[in-house]
């Protein structure tokens, strides 16, 4: 898959107002139902639930960042048994540190959309 990333600017194409518009509505609620967060060598890894209500807010936020950060590949898989939805948001390099940077503006510290309190009552690996 870096392949197709080597020559994708890292630009996302919201306005500020438009980008505080997006971390207060669809990352704020996609950041509520994360249960768990990893972070991998070019992106993040997220675990929600796997009600309809949860997928349709993957569904919708992956329609919404396509528009203005194409640089940003989405990866989607729904465990059996009606298991939790895991979601890796990857990218070529520097898209990590856009994805970090994008999470704290929204109010998240580590970066991964989990403060450390609630990455400790999770059990995510690395919240301190």
């Amino acid at each position: 898959m870096k392949d197709r990333f080597d020559k994708t600017p890292i630009i996302c194409s919201l306005t500020t107002a438009a980008l505080r518009g997006r971390e207060e509505a669809l990352l704020a609620r996609l950041a509520s139902a994360v249960i768990e967060a990893e972070e991998l060598q070019d992106g993040y890894a997220f675990r929600l639930p796997g009600d309809g209500k949860w997928i349709g807010l993957i569904a919708e936020l992956i329609v919404a960042e396509r528009e203005c950060c194409p640089f940003l590949a989405f990866e989607v898989s729904a465990l059996p048994n009606r298991g939790p939805v895991i979601v890796r948001v990857v990218g070529p390099p520097g898209a990590k540190e856009f994805l970090k940077t994008v999470l704290c503006k929204a109010g998240y510290p580590d970066g991964t959309g989990l403060t450390s309190e609630e990455g400790k009552r999770r059990g995510i690996t690395g919240a301190e």
